[in-house]
C-alpha cells in the first residue's frame, strides 16, 4: 500500500523531477563516475558537497550504491536546502523506511517539528493517503485541513477519497460531500501557488469526476448526472469510466443519439452488466424503429467473446505443472494433488503490488462467473512476503475490499529466505496466472496486468474453458 501511494504521489506532483532522477543519460553523473584521476574525482565531491541542491542530489545519485555516504550526504541536503524540491523528494523516499501508517505518522510529526517553515503539504498528502486506505475519514481530515495551499489540499483529498472509495464507496461519498463547497472555491481560478503549483482548474475537474463516480456508484443518478456532465464537459482527456458513466447517464435523461454509440462500444468491449444492455436496448429501439433488438446486442457480445477467445487461443500451452505446496487460511498445507480433476487458477500476488491490487476486480468477475462450479478453483496465493504478519495482512486487505477469495499463502522458507511456490513455477513478477487443467498440465500463464476489467475476466473464462476442454 505505501509504495502504491507514493508513487502515486512522486509521478502526479514530481515527475519532472522524479524524470531527471530517472534518466540514464545524465553527464554530469556519468563524467563524474568515469573520473579516473583520484584527485580530481575527490576535489569535484567536495565542491559538490559545498554546491547547490542540485550538485548535493546528483552526488547522492553518485552514491547510490553506497547508503552511509549517500545517507550523509541526503541530510546536508536537507538541512542546507529544505525547501528543494530534491529535498521534498528525499523526505519522501524515507517514508519508505518505515513499516505501518501509524509509524509513518510519526515521522511526518518529526519532520513538522524539523522544518516549521517549510511547506509539507506533499509529505502530508501522502499520509492523508495512506489512512484513506485504512480507511479513516477523520484522519484524513487532518492532514489535509492542515495543508497550507488550498488548491494542493482539494487535490490530496481528491486522491484519498478516490483510494478510499475502493474500500467504501458510502465513506468516500460522505467526505467528498463534506468538502464540495471548498473544492467549488477553486472554480475560475487560474493562479498557481508556490512552490507546488497545482492547477487550480485541474485540481476542481478532478475533485468533480471523482465525485460524479462516487454517486454514480451509489445509484443517485440525478446529482451524479449534474458533475459526471460537468467533468465530461470540463476535462479534455478523459477517463473510460468518465465516458462511459456520462453516456449512461446521457441514456437515462433520453440523449440516446450521443449515448448509444458509446455504450455500444462498451457492450464490445465487455460491458455486459444487465443496465447497460438495457439502455443499449432502449436507444437502438428509439433510433432503430421496427429492428431486432436482441440480434444487435447479441452480435455486440459475440465481437467481444470471439476477439478474447482469438487471443487467448495465441497463449494455450502445455507443460507439466511442478509440484507444489500451500498453506490454507487454517495453516493446512495443500498440493497440486489435493485438486486433482479439477481446473484450476492460481493468481500469485501480494498486498503492496500494485498491478495484483488492479487485477482484482477483474477476477473477482471471473470467480463469481464459477461461483456455482465445483470443477473449476481458484487459488488466490499470497507470496514474496514482506510485513510481519503475512496472513492477517492478506486477509484484513481482501476483507477491507468485499472480494470473495479462497486465500492460499506461500510462506518464505526460513533456511533459503525464499517463496517455495513461487519459486517452483519460476515466477519473476506478480501478479503471475496460471491455468491448471485436470490432468495437472499448465494451459496458459500470464503475468502483469493491462486493459479493462471486462476484457481481463472474459480472458481468464475463456482460458479456463479451453483448459477445461482440452483445446
Amino acid at each position: 500500500m505505501k509504495k502504491i501511494i507514493l508513487a502515486i504521489l512522486m509521478l502526479s506532483s514530481l515527475s519532472v523531477l522524479a524524470q531527471r532522477q530517472g534518466e540514464t543519460a545524465n553527464p554530469k553523473l556519468d563524467a563524474l563516475k568515469n573520473e579516473k584521476n583520484q584527485a580530481v574525482l575527490q576535489q569535484k565531491i567536495k565542491s559538490l558537497k559545498s554546491g547547490t541542491a542540485e550538485d548535493l542530489n546528483l552526488l547522492i545519485q553518485y552514491y547510490d550504491k553506497d547508503a552511509v555516504k549517500k545517507d550523509a550526504v541526503a541530510k546536508i541536503l536537507l538541512k542546507k536546502y529544505p525547501q528543494s524540491q530534491n529535498a521534498r523528494m528525499q523526505r519522501m523516499i524515507s517514508f519508505l523506511k518505515v513499516q505501518g501508517v501509524p509509524e509513518m505518522e510519526v515521522l511526518l510529526g518529526s519532520m513538522v517539528k524539523a522544518y516549521p517553515n517549510v511547506n509539507l503539504d506533499m509529505e502530508k498528502s501522502l499520509l492523508s493517503s495512506a489512512y484513506a486506505e485504512v480507511p479513516d475519514a477523520a484522519k484524513v481530515l487532518k492532514f489535509t485541513n492542515s495543508m497550507k495551499d488550498p488548491v494542493f489540499k482539494v487535490r490530496a483529498l481528491a486522491m484519498a477519497i478516490d483510494l478510499m472509495a475502493a474500500i467504501d464507496n458510502a465513506a468516500a461519498l460522505e467526505l467528498a460531500a463534506s468538502k464540495l463547497d471548498e473544492a467549488k472555491k477553486l472554480k475560475g481560478k487560474t493562479a498557481l501557488i508556490e512552490p507546488l503549483k497545482v492547477d487550480p482548474k485541474a485540481a476542481y475537474d478532478d475533485y468533480i469526476n471523482i465525485y460524479g463516480k462516487l454517486l454514480f456508484k451509489a445509484g443517485k443518478n440525478e446529482e451524479a448526472y449534474e458533475y459526471t456532465t460537468e467533468a465530461y464537459n470540463n476535462i479534455e482527456d478523459k477517463d473510460g469510466e468518465l465516458v462511459e458513466n456520462y453516456a449512461f447517464l446521457s441514456s437515462l435523461n433520453g440523449k440516446y443519439e450521443e449515448a448509444l454509440p458509446i455504450l455500444a462500444n462498451a457492450v464490445k468491449e465487455g460491458k455486459f452488466e444487465q443496465k447497460y444492455i438495457d439502455q443499449v436496448k432502449i436507444g437502438y429501439e428509439k433510433m432503430n424503429p421496427g429492428k431486432d433488438v436482441d440480434a444487435y446486442v447479441a452480435e455486440l457480445q459475440s465481437v467481444f467473446i470471439e476477439k478474447i477467445k482469438t487471443h487467448a487461443s495465441t497463449l494455450l500451452i502445455n507443460e507439466a505443472a511442478p509440484g507444489f505446496t500451500v498453506t490454507d487460511v487454517e495453516g493446512k498445507t495443500v498440493s497440486l494433488a489435493d485438486f486433482k480433476g479439477k481446473t484450476l487458477v492460481l493468481d500469485f500476488w501480494a498486498t503492496w503490488c500494485g498491478p495484483c491490487v488492479e487485477s482484482f476486480p477483474a477476477m473477482q468477475m471471473a470467480v463469481n462467473r464459477y461461483a456455482n462450479n465445483p470443477d473449476v478453483k481458484f487459488l488466490f496465493i499470497h507470496t514474496w512476503e514482506n510485513v510481519k504478519d503475512p496472513l492477517s495482512d492478506a486477509k484484513n486487505f481482501l476483507s477491507k475490499r468485499n472480494y470473495k477469495f479462497d486465500l492460499y499463502m506461500d510462506p518464505v522458507d526460513p533456511a533459503t529466505k525464499r517463496s517455495p511456490a513461487a519459486d517452483a513455477f519460476k515466477i519473476d513478477g506478480i501478479p503471475a496466472k496460471f491455468i491448471i487443467d485436470g490432468n495437472g498440465r499448465i494451459r496458459f500463464k500470464v503475468s502483469g496486468f493491462s486493459g479493462k476489467n471486462e476484457a481481463a475476466a472474459e480472458e481468464v473464462v475463456q482460458m479456463v474453458e479451453m483448459a477445461r476442454k482440452g483445446a
